[in-house]
C-alpha cells in the first residue's frame, strides 16, 4: 500500500495524473479521490475558484499520517473566509500547507505566517512567489512575539502536544509539564475577537492509558484545561483501525479500541484517535 501512495504522489508531483472527482465511501465516510491523466492543455483550465481552494490533493500525496483526516477538516472549516486575513499556522515549519495557504488566499490578500523551533529554520524567511504572501519565523509557542488579538484564524496541527516537551528535532531547554497550556494562552490572547481556531490532538479515553514520550496524548480531563477559555463550535472524532482513517462517535471510541486490543500502530502515527476541533474565542 506504501509503494501505491509513493507511486501516485510521485505521478501527481510530475503533473501526470490529477484528481478529476471523490467519491464519497460510505462506511468509512472519507472521501477518495479518483484519478485521470493530465491533458496537454489542462493548466489553461484554471480558475480563481481553484485558487482560492485549499489544494488537498497536492497537500496529501503520499500521506498516510493524520494529516489524511487534519487537513480535510481544515479545509471544511476555513470558511467563512473574507479578504485581507492575518492567519498563524503554529508548528509549520516550512511545511507545504502554509504554502498552500497562501495559495488559497492569493486572490484575498492574505497574509500568512508560520512559526516553529525546528533546527534548521532561519530567524525569518519570506516568500511571496507567485505573488502569493508568507513569512516563516523562528519562534516558541509559548512565548509569541505578536500583538494582541491581530489573528483572525490560527491553525495547530497536530502541534501542540509537542510543545514543550525535548527533542532532537526541536529547539527546547528544559521539560515544561505546561508547555501546551501556555501556548493555547498565547493563542488565545493573539487571536481576535470571534477569531477561530482549527486544533487538532492525538486523544484517548480516561479508561484506558496510553502515552508517549515524544508527544502528549489528550483525554476529556486535560483537554478541558487546554481550551477552557475557548467556545468549542465542532469537534470530530477519528480512529485509526484496519488500516484506514474512520469517522467515529466519542462513545463508540472506547470499545473500539477494547477490541483492537494492544495491536501496535504504525510509527508515523501519534494515537489510534486523532481529534479535531474548532474553536473560537
Amino acid at each position: 500500500m506504501a509503494e501505491i501512495t509513493k507511486t501516485i504522489a510521485y505521478l501527481q508531483q510530475k503533473k501526470i495524473i490529477r484528481v478529476e472527482c471523490h467519491r464519497k465511501n460510505f462506511r468509512t465516510g472519507l472521501s477518495i479521490p479518483i484519478y485521470s491523466l493530465v491533458s496537454e492543455h489542462s493548466s489553461l483550465n484554471t480558475t480563481h475558484r481553484d485558487i482560492d481552494r485549499l489544494d488537498l490533493d497536492e497537500l496529501l500525496a503520499g500521506v498516510l499520517s493524520e494529516r489524511v483526516v487534519e487537513y480535510g477538516f481544515l479545509a471544511r472549516n476555513l470558511l467563512p473566509s473574507r479578504s485581507n486575513m492575518k492567519i498563524l499556522d503554529v508548528g509549520s515549519e516550512q511545511s507545504a500547507l502554509t504554502k498552500a495557504l497562501s495559495k488559497c488566499g492569493k486572490n484575498k490578500n492574505w497574509d500568512v505566517f508560520g512559526i516553529d523551533v525546528a533546527r534548521g529554520l532561519p530567524q525569518a524567511f519570506k516568500e511571496e512567489k507567485d505573488e502569493s504572501r508568507h513569512l516563516f519565523i523562528r519562534m516558541d509557542a509559548r512565548f509569541m512575539g505578536f500583538r494582541d488579538e491581530v489573528f483572525d484564524k490560527i491553525i495547530c496541527i497536530s502541534t501542540v502536544e509537542h510543545i514543550g516537551i525535548q527533542s532532537s528535532h526541536y529547539i527546547v531547554g528544559e521539560y515544561d509539564v505546561l508547555g501546551d497550556v501556555k501556548a493555547l494562552s498565547e493563542i488565545f490572547r493573539i487571536l481576535k475577537k470571534s477569531g477561530r481556531v482549527v486544533l487538532t490532538i492525538p486523544y484517548i479515553d480516561r479508561s484506558i492509558r496510553g502515552n508517549h514520550k515524544e508527544h502528549r496524548i489528550y483525554n476529556s480531563y486535560t483537554l478541558s484545561k487546554l481550551i477552557s477559555r475557548f467556545r468549542v463550535k465542532r469537534k470530530e472524532f477519528y480512529i485509526y483501525i484496519e488500516g484506514k482513517w474512520k469517522s467515529c462517535k466519542l462513545k463508540n471510541i472506547v470499545n473500539k479500541l477494547q477490541l483492537i486490543g494492544n495491536s501496535e500502530i504504525p510509527s508515523y502515527l501519534h494515537s489510534r484517535v486523532c481529534l479535531c476541533l474548532l474553536l473560537e474565542k
